[in-house]
């Protein structure tokens, strides 16, 4: 995935390395997660008051937001570096979400 690894250091290239091997795992990490917020949020109870579900969800909301900015992160990183692996990764993670 990264170029120029020749020029890297073996400090550099480990890294290099271990990121890429941690790739698919940090993006089903991050597809996971997503999905348990939104779970989270259509699981409000209705014990409560309009103004405690908001406060709750918007909790749940900013979790939410944390795990998009990373997905978004992590895409953005590997679709020009390696499009086929996000396009492999998308059709393996993406296919049962709605």
């Amino acid at each position: 995935m990264f170029k120029g690894k020749e020029y890297m250091t073996q400090q550099q290239q480990a890294l290099a390395e271990e990121f890429e091997a941690g790739i698919e795992s940090e993006y089903a990490l991050c597809i996971a997660q997503l999905q348990k917020a939104k779970q989270a949020i259509q699981w409000a109870t209705a014990d409560l008051t309009e103004q405690e579900q908001n406060l709750a969800n918007s909790e749940i909301d900013a979790l939410r937001k944390y795990w998009h900015e990373r997905l978004e992160a992590l895409i953005n990183l590997v679709s020009w570096r390696a499009p086929k692996l996000l396009q492999h990764l998308n059709e393996k993670y993406l296919k049962d979400i709605h």
